[in-house]
């Protein structure tokens, strides 16, 4: 059975979102055949900014982070993703590609050299035309 991509929104502002990324999430779990959940929060840049500051030791808000369940973490799903819409789009960038990214974060997917940024990137893309 294909597990889930589940969507919470912690910041209530941002309700109109979640039926768009459930829709999306849903077909990302489709097209990689998750064999486990991914968590998706949609909050806002307060929440967002402390977030970076505490595990990136960045002091300023950001698009979307990506945490991977450690072994033994006492949740059933591969990891967790946090998006913060409002800012992406100030930025004028894709809600659905920015889910689309934190999720290959979980499943082991970077950017940091250049070779991985390419492999990733070409991910990104064959999903997002999976999506349209």
């Amino acid at each position: 059975m294909i597990k889930e991509i589940r969507i919470e929104v912690i910041d209530k502002k941002l309700q109109s979102y979640k039926p768009v990324l459930v829709k999306k999430g849903k077909a990302i779990a489709a097209v990689l055949k998750l064999k486990k959940p991914i968590d998706v929060f949609l909050i806002g840049p307060h929440a967002m900014r402390a977030l970076n500051k505490k595990y990136r030791k960045k002091d300023k808000t950001t698009n979307v982070l990506s945490f991977v369940s450690p072994p033994g973490f006492p949740s059933d799903a591969l990891g967790e993703v946090y998006l913060d819409p409002r800012y992406i789009e100030q930025k004028r960038e894709d809600l659905v590609f920015m889910l689309v990214h934190g999720v290959l974060h979980i499943l082991g997917y970077d950017h940091e050299r250049k070779n991985d940024r390419i492999v990733m990137e070409k991910r990104e893309r064959s999903l997002m035309r999976k999506l349209k």
